[in-house]
This record gives structure tokens, sequence and C-alpha cells, in this order.
């Protein structure tokens, strides 16, 4: 199935409601949302409240239409599920005791959520004002929760703002940096914003900088995309400007979803209905574009690639951290609904997202070969040189041999020829083999190998006797191993592809 087709069926999948009866669990939660619960009174006497989203959804439709002692019920079902909203669950049981005026039974439940959920805000609710004029223990447990860093959530921090300084600049710094390493600059970027809001909630400081809370789902979707076309990119395969929109659709859509959320944050309402952003920021949607892209990253680097083994090694790297961070991202959203689960495992993805933060830094500002928009493979410029004892005499009776070996013997035929490879069969060192390539030809290894392919290509298919061979064969035939990395090379040499080639050839003949 073409990619496109996978998209448009992903967002199906993802957000399409299907209505059956009066209310519905997305119905429910929606006019929650809209702050309809009176408008569906009715309809919610009528619907049997089954799963946990429904019980919890229903009692606070029941709680704000006055019916505080069903409510009650239903939130101490819904905690006695110890299920996802259980401590959401137990803070709504405070509030009708405190509805109740039982005062002390509402700072019971309030102690014993635990503090990753329990925030001061929530205790700022007008149900608790007697308890917050009367009740010593209430005045220090709202004490205990006012915004604060820890050595953890210290580091992060610190992290984050380094990653911004980093995307800063991958995108702006320096003009050698290629339009792959600007697609790295939007990951780090996204990842030190998405780190920065989970720190302001950790630290409760979310609460007077509630500015970025509605933007890390849309930046989650940022991720995938762009990294698989910063591997595109760094594997010098071709693609077209239509086919990048295409992965950047659910982007775009979720981007735009976001906007009323997000001018909410600043007052500022647009009248355009939460649901919106429901839909762009659901787990399902979010877990889904995370594999998707994550199973397409490790597909790609599974490639026999014509790179560098440094180049090689650094984009595995990148699609295991995908990998772990799709993992953490989707066990989070799973572990949530379990009763052992700890909030504090939130930390799970920051961590990944931290050390690729770091790794980034370390390849992009320390060891800047990977970054280089040099051309990639075994190549080092000629001053470094220099200092070589390999003398001209010496390079041009290497030259010599080496040209010997790929035209009479035809060691390019080997598709697993590295440069260690045909070093050896020189009896030369790899260094003195890359001096003389990029000397006498100005060229990478896999550049010289690749072009004495082409031509070799060239030949087969003006061949009748190999008309009967399909041209992907004929590449195989001539050392190449990946079906991308021929089209491009041979689309280069020549200024067309090998099909067109081939009926020139036979055209002419």
């Amino acid at each position: 199935m073409k990619t496109r087709q996978l998209l448009i069926l992903l967002i199906i999948v993802c957000n399409v409601r299907f209505v059956f009866g009066q209310l519905t669990e997305e119905a429910l939660a929606s006019a929650l949302a809209r702050k309809e619960c009176f408008q569906i009174a009715s309809e919610l006497e009528k619907t049997p409240l089954l799963s946990e989203g429904m019980k919890f959804n229903g009692a606070v439709c029941y709680y704000r239409n006055g019916d505080t002692m069903r409510a009650l019920t239903l939130f101490r079902e819904v905690r006695q599920l110890e299920a996802q909203k259980q401590h959401i669950a137990r803070f709504w049981e405070a509030k009708c005791h405190a509805a109740f005026h039982e005062d002390s039974l509402a700072l019971a439940h309030l102690q014993a959520i635990p503090a990753g959920i329990l925030n001061p805000g929530m205790l700022s609710q007008p149900e608790f004002s007697n308890l917050a004029r009367n009740n010593k223990a209430f005045v220090q447990l709202k004490q205990a929760l006012e915004p604060r860093f820890n050595i953890w959530t210290s580091m992060l921090a610190v992290i984050a703002v380094l990653g911004l300084l980093i995307g800063f600049v991958l995108l702006f710094g320096r003009s050698r940096f290629s339009a792959g390493e600007k697609r790295l600059s939007v990951v780090v970027f996204s990842f030190s914003v998405i780190l920065i809001s989970y720190v302001l909630i950790w630290t409760g400081y979310v609460f007077k900088f509630p500015y970025l809370q509605n933007t890390w789902q849309f930046l989650t979707l940022l991720v995938g995309p762009s990294l698989y076309f910063y591997l595109k990119d760094t594997f010098k395969e071709d693609y077209t400007f239509k086919k990048a929109a295409w992965h950047y659709l659910i982007t775009a859509l979720s981007g735009l979803a976001t906007i009323p959320a997000f001018l909410s944050n600043f007052g500022i309402q647009t009248g355009v209905s939460n649901d919106v952003f429901l839909i762009g920021a659901s787990p399902a949607l979010l877990n889904a574009h995370l594999l998707f892209y994550a199973l397409q990253i490790h597909s790609m680097t599974q490639n026999e690639w014509q790179v560098d083994a440094n180049i090689k090694v650094w984009t595995r790297v990148v699609a295991l951290g995908m990998m772990l961070y799709t993992f953490a991202f989707i066990s989070y959203f799973v572990l949530v609904n379990c009763s052992f689960f700890n909030p504090e495992w939130d930390y799970a993805i920051s961590t990944v997202m931290a050390l690729s933060i770091l790794v980034i830094a370390y390849m992009g500002l320390v060891q800047k070969r990977v970054f280089s928009s040099e051309p990639i493979g075994n190549f080092l410029p000629v001053k470094k040189y220099q200092t070589s004892s390999l003398t001209e005499s010496a390079s041009a009776s290497i030259k010599k041999r080496m040209e010997r070996l790929l035209v009479e013997e035809q060691v390019f035929k080997e598709n697993e020829l590295r440069l260690a490879d045909l070093a050896t069969y020189l009896d030369i060192s790899r260094h003195q083999l890359s001096q003389v390539i990029n000397e006498h030809y100005g060229v990478n290894f896999f550049e010289l190998i690749n072009t004495y392919r082409v031509e070799h290509v060239k030949r087969l298919l003006a061949d009748p006797n190999y008309k009967h061979y399909t041209v992907i064969q004929i590449a195989y035939e001539a050392g190449f191993n990946n079906k991308a990395s021929f089209n491009r090379y041979f689309k280069r040499e020549i200024g067309m592809t090998p099909s067109a080639y081939r009926i020139k050839e036979g055209s002419v003949s």
C-alpha cells in the first residue's frame, strides 16, 4: 500500500467516531469538554455507564448538574477500579465531601493523591475554601505543592535549553549544514520544547506558565517525518516536495487544530470546539504516527546503503533512538491504565529525549564529520595528505594497479566492496588508498566505484545478449545492492533514468 494511502487510513482509524445509541462515550466526553452537561441530562439518565471513562465523565456531569450524591457514588466506583482515572476520581470525591461539609473526609482523600498528580491549582477549587481558612493540615499540604525544581527536573531543564541552542546552531549557525541537518534541528527543537513543557508540569510551574501545555502533542507529530527525511537526505535518496508534503499532512492538520487551544492559554477564544484539539492530540493518533515512522526508519537503516561506516553507525543510532522513544511513549499510554502505574515513569520518555539531544550535540558539535557537508564516504580533504610519506611516483603506481583491478578484474562487481577490501587487494593502507583516490580523481571511494558500475551497466543495457535481463538485475550484476542508490547514481552520471537509456540505445541500434 502506498504511503499516501497508509496516512489517510491512519487518520481514519484514529479519528473517525462511530455513533451507536443516544449517548456514546465520545458524545459524553465531547459534551463534558464543551460544558454542556445540562443539555444532555435526560440522555445521561438513559445511558448505562459501564466503562471507566463513561463512569467518570458521567459523574462529572452529574456533579455539575447538582446531583452530588450520585456523582460521589460513581467517583467511588471509578477509584475502586484502580485504573487510569483513580487519582482524579479521588480528587472529585474530595470535592463532593467538601460540598457536603465533610472536611475531614475531603482532606483524607486529598492527602492520598500522589504529589505528581495533585497540584496547587486543584487545591484552589472553591469547594475547599473552608479548608483553606480553617484547616492547618490543608494549608501545609498546599504549601508543599508550591512549584519547585529538584535535581532531576533541573538537569532536564538545562538539557532542554541546551537543545534549543543546538537547534538554533543547526538551523542558523553555519551554512555548511545541509537540508538534512536542518530537519534534524526541527527534531531537536521539538524535543526541547516538549521537555520544557514536561518540566513545567512536574515542577508545578505549568499553572504559572501554561503557554506550552497544548503544544507538545503537535510537536510529537513533527518528530517522525523529520527524522525520516533526515535519513533520506543522509542517504542521498531522491524524493519530491509533493511526497514530503504528504508525510507532513497529519502534522499540519494537528498544528491547525492546536491553534485554538494554544490561543486559549493567552485568554483568546476562537469559538472553535475543543473537540478539534482532542482529535489532533488523541493518544491513538500520536502512538500510531510514531510507530509508523519508527518502523519506516528502522526498515530504511537496514538497507545496505553505500555510505561510510561512521555514517551507517550514526544512522542506526538515530533509528534506535526513535524506536526507544516510540516504545517509551506507547508504554506510557498503556501503563497509565494499570493500577501499579507510577507517574514518575513519565520520566522514561523525557530521558530518551534528553539523551537524544545530548547525542546530537556530541555528534554535531564535537564529531563534526557526521554533519559535514562534504560528500559522505571515505573522503579526506587533500590538505590532510600534505604530511603523508606517499610520493607522487608511488601514488601514480598505486593508481595504475587500482585501475587494473577495476578494469581487468572488475572487482567493483563485489556488492560488499569497501575501502578496506580494495586496500587489501593492493597491499596498502586505507589511508593511502583514500589519498590516491582523492588526489587523482577528486571523489570519494564509493563515488569512484559507482562510476565504474554505472559504465558497466551502460554496456550491459546496450548489449543484445542482456535484453532479457531487467534493469535491476543488471544493476545487481554490476555490483549495486540498492535500487534507490543505483537509480540516483545512474541519473546523476548519465542525465536520464536507466530505463530511458535502454530505450535510447535500443532505438539507435
